[in-house]
């Protein structure tokens, strides 16, 4: 049995590099904005949106957001708005990266390929916990430091993680082996 992605009705060859392009530099591009300003509180440890991110419980949420004056909270909410952009571009960008080294790696059908199509489908539901996530920051930030939220910004943060971790990694090992490959022919 082979696994299908959507992104497989780009056609391949030169198209796939340039979408691939483009979704890289819309990336980079949301990616400054996501991150406003570094939201730390004067004489304490660097706290930004991250770390209200894995916070984990009502207490440490509460201790993050108090140590940010107003104008910190308005970068972290204003944070969250880009990231609904970035989500995307990222989530796609390191599916399509799966994709294309599947095709490139693995022949259709095998486990191998299937197990990356797979982690490009996973991609997409990260992207689906970065929102989840983002919707449990901003209850937080607008007063709402109460449960279930931190653990639900928790749960989804490290899920998150994981995923676009595996993602990336596969992606990197596969630039690695075709630049090997590359190197073995000159």
């Amino acid at each position: 049995m082979q696994l299908w992605h959507p992104l497989h009705l780009i056609p391949s060859g030169l198209t796939d590099w340039l979408v691939l392009g483009l979704l890289v530099a819309l990336t980079l591009g949301l990616a400054p904005k996501t991150n406003q300003r570094s939201l730390k509180p004067p004489g304490k440890a660097s706290w930004n949106i991250v770390s209200l991110e894995l916070a984990g419980n009502e207490e440490k949420a509460s201790a993050i957001i108090a140590s940010w004056e107003k104008g910190e909270v308005n970068d972290a909410l204003s944070s969250l708005y880009w990231d609904n952009f970035f989500l995307l571009a990222y989530s796609t960008a390191i599916a399509l990266g799966c994709v294309m080294a599947a095709d490139k790696l693995h022949a259709p059908g095998t486990w191998e390929y299937n197990l990356a199509i797979l982690l490009a489908w996973a991609q997409w539901l990260a992207a689906l916990l970065d929102r989840t996530e983002n919707f449990a920051l901003e209850k937080m930030l607008r007063g709402a430091v109460k449960s279930p939220w931190p653990q639900i910004a928790w749960c989804c943060a490290i899920s998150k993680f994981i995923i676009v971790f595996a993602g990336l990694c596969y992606v990197a090992i596969a630039v690695i082996i075709a630049i090997v490959a590359l190197l073995k022919t000159y």
